[in-house]
């Protein structure tokens, strides 16, 4: 048999492999735990989204001038835009080369016997004829009513635009009496094809504002033909409650829709709008109980109205009363925001690239709010202030600039400064900017 030859015992060498193997495995576990937390770093870089929003710059460039209370602005497909002027009725087309042209006229007779805020008001357009054509919806106050007429918005190989065949798809919408105030008024397509319609109080408070049975003091959701939507709460064209005056719609890019609202003497708001909720005017306005502002003997505050040439005259407003007892009640939604009416008053909003842009009468400026989540906003920021008087709409142009409407010819030009300029009412173009949110 082959001789077994003796294994080889040497502690010397034991040590020698024993001490690599322990060597090598703290190697291995000293590499891995720093392998996992460079892996750790960089997901938790990866998971940290840097949020971009635009603002305006400072270089602003008068386009047109000479216009009176311009109310909504939209651009065409062609690149040309519509303007309305709410007193006067007229329907205006902006060429490309900046040359005023008169389309329609939506109503010749004034809607009101004194102190109107109603008039020509929002407009929208939607490709809802046959072969992609295009209708076009004017809100539209009367001496009856508050209504929503459609026309079919026509062109031609010449670029010149047209309307014909105006009828109403919805009236009976209330407006008080012989004056009119609060009428909201301001129309959009959503992203879900729909029309809709931002509505104030009439003047008329709970009596409009907490009945679900009347149209005012809401916000509607409209077929195109003027009919009711089968998915729209209470079998009703009344999407949501408990609004004073709302003049401002804009959806973002998670499909939130944020609206702006006049408050009376406290607080405006801007709120975040979903179905079937109350809103809680009168009960609330901004997070308080409402609390009517006693004005002082003669002084006729925001009934007085002016005119284009001579506005009227800034109230004294006494100590603001909306601002002791929070409003806790579950039936209804608070704001997001709010802000005293000297610092707002926004009437138009827009969704521009993570921006929402309010468009402020009283408070003369636009108030910039970053989105920076599903149902989240970031700080306001403020731009123009006094620079320009009262501000109207943003709109976003075709060539990513924004247009803002004045709106220093409506008569309450005392109310904001900067709206003495012999070319009131104008059309500025603003360049935008991209910035990046830091929480």
């Amino acid at each position: 048999m082959p001789k077994q030859e003796a294994t080889r015992k040497d502690p010397f060498f034991e040590f020698v492999i024993v001490f690599a193997l322990v060597l090598g495995t703290v190697f291995a576990s000293t590499s891995d735990t720093s392998k996992a937390e460079t892996i750790k770093e960089e997901t938790s870089i990866a998971q940290v989204e840097k949020i971009k929003y635009v603002v305006p710059t400072g270089k602003t460039q008068t386009l047109v001038t000479g216009l009176k209370a311009p109310w909504e602005i939209l651009f065409l497909p062609d690149g040309q835009a519509l303007v309305d002027e709410r007193d006067t009725g007229s329907i205006l087309l902006i060429s490309k080369d900046l040359k005023v042209s008169k389309v329609g006229f939506t109503r010749t007779a004034p809607p009101c016997e004194r102190f109107c805020e109603g008039g020509t008001l929002g407009m929208a357009y939607a490709a809802d004829r046959s072969g992609g054509k295009l209708s076009l919806f004017v809100f539209l106050t009367t001496m009856q009513d508050n209504r929503i007429l459609k026309y079919d918005l026509n062109t031609n190989d010449e670029g010149q635009w047209s309307l014909a065949n105006q009828r109403v798809i919805l009236k009976g919408i209330e407006r008080s009496g012989k004056s009119t105030t609060h009428n909201g008024g301001r129309l959009a397509i959503g992203p879900d094809g729909k029309l809709w319609v931002s509505l104030g109080d009439s003047g008329m408070k709970g009596v409009t504002s907490q009945n679900w049975d009347r149209l005012a003091g809401s916000i509607l959701r409209v077929n195109l033909d003027g009919t009711i939507p089968e998915d729209n709460p209470k079998n009703s064209l009344v999407w949501s409650k408990g609004l004073r005056d709302t003049q401002g719609m804009a959806w973002d890019d998670f499909g939130n829709m944020w609206t702006t609202e006049f408050g009376q003497d406290t607080w405006d708001e801007i709120n975040l709008m979903e179905k079937g909720k109350n809103y809680g005017w009168p009960i609330a306005e901004g997070f308080y109980k409402f609390v009517e502002t006693p004005l002082e003997p003669g002084n006729l505050g925001s009934n007085e109205q002016g005119t284009a040439d001579k506005p009227a005259p800034t109230p004294n407003i006494p100590t603001m009363p909306s601002t002791k007892e929070l409003v806790t009640d579950s039936r209804f939604t608070p704001p997001v925001f709010t802000w005293h009416p000297s610092e707002a008053a926004c009437s138009g909003i827009t969704y521009v690239k993570g921006s929402l842009i309010a468009a402020c009468l009283r408070g003369g400026k636009l108030w910039v709010i970053p989105v920076i989540g599903d149902k989240k906003l970031g700080e306001p920021q403020e731009f123009f202030k006094g620079k320009f008087g009262r501000l109207r709409k943003a709109t976003l142009a075709p060539d990513g600039t924004l247009w803002l409407i004045t709106s220093n010819k409506d008569g309450r030009g005392g109310w904001s400064r900067g709206g003495e300029n012999p070319q009131d009412d104008r059309i500025i173009r603003v360049p935008l900017k991209t910035l990046f949110y830091e929480k």
